[in-house]
């Protein structure tokens, strides 16, 4: 897991927690969030999709997923999410990306298609960096919608999540109520995820 206030995402926060990549969070830093409804948002760019609101979805069985291009451990989750995606998605499961403009965060970034790898740019604006996700999605053969956040709901979606690090998971049932919240990459977190997501699917 990187953390978002180490590498200056979201220093307004003044986020402090950093896990090591795979290491689940303690489970009372998430506890008041567990079993009430999921904060709405609404993105304003998404690709594999329209954008839209989080509320949108209700009668599914929601993973959101906060997450950078430029995240390591986030791409780590990959092979994770299209086997989600692939297997469940006929069963009521709905992946969301969700990320920000790394622009509006003073990080220009391109993506070099020929290499698969991010670059420094002088300048970037959203409507390049839209182009840069589309880029990016289908370079990682990404078929779950990633959608973008505007400046102003980022930093009061995140607080509403409690994220502090990235990837964060939280998975949400039919009903719009959160059930599970993972920080981190890597095989425990992703068992435990797709075991929920067998579980809250089984509901009607």
């Amino acid at each position: 897991m990187i953390s978002l206030y180490r590498c200056g995402v979201l220093a307004a926060l003044a986020l402090a927690v950093v896990l090591p990549v795979g290491q689940a969070a303690d489970k009372d830093e998430f506890a008041d969030l567990i079993g009430k409804p999921a904060p709405d948002f609404e993105g304003d760019f998404a690709v594999n999709g329209k954008p839209g609101k989080l509320s949108d979805l209700k009668g599914k069985v929601v993973l959101v997923d906060f997450w950078a291009v430029w995240c390591g451990p986030c791409i780590a989750t990959f092979p994770h999410l299209r086997e989600w995606h692939k297997e469940y998605k006929d069963q009521g499961l709905e992946i969301l990306g969700v990320t920000m403009y790394n622009y509006e965060r003073n990080r220009n970034l391109g993506f070099d298609k020929s290499t698969g790898k991010l670059t420094r740019v002088d300048t970037q604006n959203r409507e390049g960096e839209q182009g840069l996700l589309k880029d990016f999605a289908a370079h990682h053969k990404l078929e779950h919608r990633l959608m973008t956040l505007p400046a102003e709901d980022v930093q009061k979606t995140f607080k509403a999540y409690n994220v502090s690090g990235i990837p964060h998971v939280a998975v949400i049932d039919r009903k719009g109520k959160i059930q599970m919240v993972k920080v981190g990459s890597g095989e425990e977190n992703a068992k435990a995820i797709e075991a929920k997501i067998k579980e809250l699917l089984a509901e009607k």
